[in-house]
């Protein structure tokens, strides 16, 4: 087998301050990480209004009455700073390698909402809520503190590409690559190499075949060289994947995961506690994971019943928990069938629905986003919860909202397979956002879709109104493929095999057509596959952080010196206001 085969890659008043959160930099330009995180707000922002939430604020102006206010809870339980709805990045004007090799302005768009109850010396009070935005702009840096990037922003990455490995197969590369190794380039025509984004990897020196194999930062000497739209940039700081899956499955529990390390080496993310799985998972009978040895095969769903006596989706409050959960936890191998659906839970909404077979036991799980309404059915049981899965900035607890292009929200769920996933295939709702991990292999067994496509084909350009969902799929052990019916494979996703350091993609169920992704892909080392003809259409929406929810991100690694945040420019415009309460 060659050793491109081998490789397998085809292819008014007084303001509040908000603080910027410190960003850490290793070389510049790395246009998929805004300084500050998208899917979540961060915490010292949080931070600089929380004293006027504590206790109320005396005016002492001189000329003013004597007065004071508080930040109180918005009526509509909206948070005072909701996440990015946007970023935009811009050349650096006073950097003459941007927009190549330099530095970018990032301009990023934050919604608030801010209830102020004021009082003055006599009795008059009122209360008024203000809507609207903060713009902030600063210099790109690789990582923010709190908000390392999504796995899911790479067109392709590869943990372990050694010098002279074997030459990538040639063709159109969409969406930025990047390796901890060295790319190796054969020396191709027709086609040969075009690469349209960022290519990044962490070694000094490229491998150049030609009869023979060519460490050196460029080409030699009459190689054909691959055309590089956006550069190619050597000597970059590595990018370390997560050793575990022990985030996701927290996330089921909580809606939050495991909050970012903030002091490195970071330590591995530590597993649930068993005692908490049991205070916050069941199955659709109510039966309790348990508290203690094996938990058997099945569907566990963080439910409870409230003070009303209705049964609620989410952690339970008065026991401690946040009344929130991601998702589902399905204990044991299972295969799994997504379906866009209509109804199914006694409405004509747009739905959700999730097939988890477990031998002979089959579970159906409705969600239903119109309504707020999970249904989960199996063994002539159905269980009817009000609440549906929701995502939490790990830090702050407050709700993260992602956008589409559309405008609209994307709905976050996870499935967590604790075992492997023997089969997955598909279709996701619009607006719908679908993580499914698995703490062994993933099988893709059939093609795994989008109702429509985040992107124009070929020409990979976003589909500005596009309101298609968003799936990923992380594993630490390998992403098994097999052919469709028409000997093919269709993946609309964004696809991890990391984590364990030889992870990757394989075919075990013969030979694949063509491999057509629209999303992108990322594995700790690439496997010899048997494909003929790999396509990568990298959705640009990935590019500014937008992902699948609690999908794997990077972990910071000692020796990123921090720098200063560089120029700064932030505004605040009021959309609206009004009284609420006197």
């Amino acid at each position: 087998m060659s050793p491109a085969r081998k490789l397998g890659l085809r292819q008014t008043g007084r303001t509040m301050a908000l603080v910027a959160p410190p960003c850490v930099k290793g070389n510049a330009n790395n246009a998929a990480n805004p300084p500050l995180p998208l899917n979540g707000v961060p915490a010292a922002v949080t931070a600089s209004y929380a004293p006027y939430q504590a206790s109320y604020y005396s005016i002492v102006d001189p000329g003013s009455w004597k007065a004071q206010f508080q930040l109180i809870a918005n009526p509509d339980g909206n948070p005072v700073l909701s996440a990015a709805s946007g970023c935009v990045s811009s050349p650096n004007a006073n950097d003459g390698n941007s927009p190549g090799n330099g530095d970018l302005v990032w301009t990023c768009t934050y919604p608030y909402e801010v209830t102020v109850k004021g009082q003055s010396a006599g009795t008059e009070a009122e209360e008024i809520t203000e809507n609207g935005i903060v713009r902030y702009s600063n210099i790109t840096g690789t990582l923010a503190a709190g908000g390392p990037p999504k796995f899911s922003k790479w067109g392709a990455f590869i943990t372990k590409f050694g010098d002279c490995q074997g030459a990538l197969v040639p063709g159109t590369m969409t969406g930025p690559f990047f390796t901890d190794g060295q790319w190796n380039f054969g020396n191709y025509s027709n086609p040969g190499y075009t690469f349209t984004d960022t290519v990044g990897q962490a070694g000094a020196n490229v491998s150049w075949w030609t009869n023979q194999c060519t460490d050196s930062p460029t080409a030699p000497k009459g190689f054909k060289a691959p055309t590089f739209q956006n550069g190619l940039q050597l000597s970059q700081n590595t990018v370390t994947p997560p050793s575990n899956t022990y985030n996701q499955a927290q996330a089921v529990l909580d809606g939050k995961g495991t909050p970012p390390c903030t002091v490195t080496p970071c330590a591995p993310d530590p597993p649930p506690s068993q005692s908490q799985m049991n205070n916050e998972l069941k199955t659709v009978k109510g039966v309790a994971y348990p508290a203690s040895g094996a938990a058997p095969t099945g569907v566990f769903i963080p439910y409870y019943t409230n003070s009303s006596g209705q049964k609620v989706y989410g952690s339970n409050p008065a026991t401690g928990g946040d009344g929130a959960g991601g998702g589902f936890y399905i204990n044991g191998n299972a295969s799994i069938t997504l379906a866009a659906t209509t109804g199914g839970d006694g409405t004509t909404n747009p739905t959700q629905t999730y097939t988890i077979t477990q031998g002979s036991t089959t579970t159906t799980i409705i969600l239903d986003n119109v309504a707020g309404l999970t249904t989960v059915s199996s063994g002539g049981t159905t269980l009817s919860l009000a609440g549906i899965p929701q995502q939490l900035d790990p830090n702050t607890g407050q709700a993260i909202v992602q956008n589409d292009p559309s405008g609209n929200a994307v709905n976050p769920a996870l499935l967590y397979v604790n075992g492997a996933i023997t089969g997955l295939n598909g279709t996701v709702q619009n607006n719908e956002g679908i993580t499914v991990v698995a703490s062994s292999s993933v099988s893709i067994t059939g093609d795994l879709t989008y109702m429509q496509s985040p992107v124009s084909i070929p020409a990979d350009t976003l589909n500005a109104s596009t309101n298609a969902g968003v799936l990923g799929i992380f594993t630490t052990s390998n992403i098994n493929l097999y052919p469709n019916s028409n000997g093919n494979l269709t993946v609309n996703a964004s696809l991890a095999a990391i984590g364990s350091g030889s992870s990757g993609f394989a075919t075990p169920g013969g030979s694949i057509g063509t491999w057509t992704i629209v999303g992108g892909r990322a594995e700790d080392q690439a496997h010899s596959v048997n494909i003929s003809t790999g396509n990568t259409y990298y959705d640009r929406r990935f590019a500014n952080n937008f992902g699948p929810p609690w999908f794997p991100t990077a972990v910071p690694q000692p020796g990123q010196a921090g720098i200063p945040a560089g120029p700064v420019h932030m505004s605040v415009t009021r959309l609206s206001w009004k009284e609420v309460n006197r």
